[in-house]
């Protein structure tokens, strides 16, 4: 059974109904103002589609072969290499290398090595970013790898599934969902005598914990307003009734009240120092560092921060996001992918097999590093840190909202991203904030 008595068919109709497929979609084209075919397949690149296409059936040589795996988050390395440990034992011949890129590169040399003909063999893909590289040929087709003695499509939330599927063909097996929860530091909330964050918390209630919660003299802050929208502005603007862009994704709605009042909620928060500010975090990763050492006293944070969390300080629990006009929290997931240029496809295709199996599925699950995509295993993730609350995760997919996305591309998150920086850096202000995020989003967002 998975969260509060639900079947693991019953969480994917909960998925389904959450997470639309078009509104997921809409983004798939992320960096089609700046990409086209060329442009991401390149001269040396384009060529090889067709014979890679061609390879996905064959057998694999059985000659001892190295593929590369890109991904961007170090934090799951250990689950990682787990998993190529344990293919390596059915695949002996196959040796995987494990390629870490961080995630403000990992798009733009992805881009790069795909136009330039070389690039990892297998890598993580997310929603935004799926439809131009599926469009553009980049990606293998999966189909050969699903059905019987393969990947079960099946055995994946149908959203999921839907998400990374183009023209009726998969490209991306599911590898997990993530969802934004309130992690908070115990030992700091009881030495300040604060009660502990629950579901029923406002933003007010967030606020005055804050403040109460700061102690600028050994420069302890009660809030880490991180600059992750995903995991911070996008789930208080939705707490608040509004959108990020309209149903199009060609417009910023930033500008409207419901938007704007959650911005400057928190761009509050930032600028009255109840906030590690911009250059502090961004020479800290503040999950990494100031959070787990006791410095911040609550953080919203995603999933897939809970096992490392715990383990660097156990005084840390989760409890749901606060509220203002109703719950949300941001829910997304990744897919594995394959190159269709690698110069080892079938190697490739099985070692993407592998990761949408079940057994590597559990190794996300126990490592709880991540919220396994595979139905069924969503028990086992939580029962891998019982010390944590990890059900809010689950139910916070009752109340999610699909990561916001557009058609002509992601740069219009960059944009946002520094009006936000200069904002909560005191360099716009605050009656201005709004308007500036909604025309450098709009800038980003028209036709090319």
């Amino acid at each position: 059974m998975s969260d509060h008595g639900r079947t693991p068919d019953q969480l994917s109709r909960v998925m389904d109904k959450r997470i639309d497929r078009r509104a997921l979609l809409r983004g798939g084209a992320t960096g089609a103002a700046t990409l086209s075919a060329a442009g991401i397949l390149g001269a040396r690149g384009a060529h090889r589609v067709g014979a890679a296409t061609a390879q996905q059936s064959a057998e694999c040589s059985g000659e001892d072969i190295t593929i590369t795996y890109g991904f961007w988050n170090a934090e799951q390395r250990p689950a990682v290499e787990a998993q190529i440990e344990a293919f390596r034992k059915q695949h002996p011949n196959i040796k995987v290398e494990p390629q870490v890129v961080p995630f403000a590169d990992y798009f733009t040399k992805l881009q790069t090595g795909i136009a330039g003909g070389s690039t990892n063999d297998v890598f993580w893909m997310n929603g935004p970013n799926f439809g131009v590289y599926a469009s553009q040929g980049a990606l293998a087709d999966l189909s050969t790898i699903t059905g019987e003695g393969g990947v079960d499509p099946a055995a994946y939330p149908q959203s999921l599934i839907d998400l990374y599927t183009f023209e009726d063909k998969l490209y991306g097996v599911p590898r997990d969902f993530d969802t934004i929860g309130l992690y908070y530091n115990k030992d700091l909330f009881d030495a300040a005598e604060v009660e502990y964050p629950t579901a029923e918390w406002t933003w007010e209630d967030l606020r005055s914990a804050a403040e109460k919660l700061t102690d600028t003299e050994r420069g302890q802050f009660g809030y880490g307003s991180t600059l992750s929208a995903q995991q911070n502005l996008y789930n208080f603007v939705y707490q608040n009734g509004g959108r990020i862009l309209n149903e199009e994704g060609t417009q910023a709605l930033l500008a409207e009240p419901e938007a704007c009042d959650a911005i400057r909620f928190l761009t509050d928060l930032m600028t009255s120092k109840v906030s590690p500010d911009v250059a502090t975090q961004q020479g800290n990763n503040p999950y990494q560092t100031l959070f787990p050492a006791g410095l911040i006293a609550m953080m919203p944070g995603g999933s897939w921060h809970a096992g490392r969390l715990h383990e660097a300080n156990p005084a840390i629990a989760v409890a749901p996001l606060p509220r203002s006009k109703q719950q949300a929290s941001v829910i997304h997931g990744l897919a594995n992918v394959v190159w269709a240029g690698s110069p080892h496809q079938c190697e490739a295709l099985e070692f993407v097999k592998f990761l949408g199996s079940q057994e590597a599925e559990e190794i996300l699950a126990e490592t709880a590093t991540v919220i396994p995509a595979m139905n069924g295993l969503q028990e086992t993730w939580k029962a891998a840190v019982p010390e944590m609350d990890l059900q809010v995760f689950l139910d916070a997919v009752d109340y999610s909202v699909p990561y916001p996305t557009a058609p002509t591309g992601a740069e219009w998150e960059s944009n946002l991203n520094d009006v936000i920086v200069e904002a909560w850096s005191g360099g716009i202000p605050q009656d201005e904030v709004c308007q500036r995020a909604a025309e450098a989003v709009n800038d980003a967002l028209k036709p090319q």
